[in-house]
């Protein structure tokens, strides 16, 4: 069935739409631009996010005064540094940035261009997708992904795509871990990268996600673990990318699911 086509003013179905991610995807590019310039579709659209569930826990990190806050503290630190002036960065840019990244993804390179100045160059871009990738995942919560449809035509689909967009040929006997439901796989996008998001929710810890994009050197490395945002994190590059799997799980057993996966995705 042809989807319905949507075009400026915005009303409020058109948001749902889109928050639906229910948009054909030119028309959500557009409306994701137009988000970022305009504050009453922006508050328009973080008011419908809170109609139907407790949004406003799940979005506290970027939502609340204290993470905008600690952002423009991160970007005046960055700017003394480089030298360059400050320039301000109004509630509503983080507010829209934040809403196009959590439910489409088109917000990403946005996000980053608004708090580190455009054309500015990361010192490490593959910590720089991890941090994008563990902010994204500290918005999980266990309702996250209860919705989702995880059947196994849905499943292959987004399979299909990670090897078309990331080069990666996967398959779900690849993807089993124990006490965790696989329910996602799809592509989000950071700048001109591709990444790969495959999610679990788990029985005792909620979701958990696998992202893997290309990494730059072709170098293997050993895992690594880290924290960012909360949420605990491993991490290593193998076949020219880069693998982190992100989630709430404790430390011991998040490297041991991520030493599982590393082992059937050798």
């Amino acid at each position: 069935m042809k989807r319905i086509r949507f075009t400026p003013p915005y009303g409020d179905e058109a948001i749902v739409a889109w928050l639906d991610g229910e948009m054909e995807e030119s028309d959500a590019e557009q409306f994701a631009r137009l988000l970022r310039s305009d504050d009453q579709l922006a508050g328009r659209t973080a008011e419908l996010m809170k109609s139907n569930q407790d949004y406003r826990a799940a979005f506290s990190p970027l939502l609340d005064e204290a993470p905008a806050a600690r952002m423009q503290a991160r970007l005046d630190a960055h700017l003394s540094e480089q030298g360059t002036p400050r320039p301000g960065v109004s509630r509503r840019a983080l507010i829209a940035a934040s809403v196009g990244f959590l439910l489409t993804g088109t917000g990403v390179g946005y996000l980053a261009r608004t708090l580190t100045g455009e054309g500015s160059e990361e010192r490490d871009e593959n910590a720089s997708i991890r941090d994008l990738e563990a902010h994204y995942m500290s918005l999980y919560s266990a309702e996250t992904l209860l919705d989702a449809d995880s059947s196994p035509p849905v499943l292959r689909r987004g399979l299909a795509r990670i090897a078309q967009d990331v080069g990666l040929q996967l398959h779900e006997q690849q993807l089993v871990l124990p006490d965790s439901e696989l329910k996602m796989v799809r592509i989000l996008r950071y700048e001109h990268t591709a990444i790969a998001q495959i999610a679990w929710n788990q029985a005792d810890y909620g979701p958990l996600a696998l992202c893997v994009s290309a990494h730059g050197q072709g170098h293997s490395t050993a895992m690594a673990t880290e924290q960012r945002y909360g949420m605990h994190i491993a991490w290593w590059h193998a076949r020219g990318y880069q693998f982190a799997l992100i989630g709430r799980t404790p430390v011991a057993q998040l490297e041991e699911a991520a030493r599982q996966l590393q082992a059937a995705l050798s």
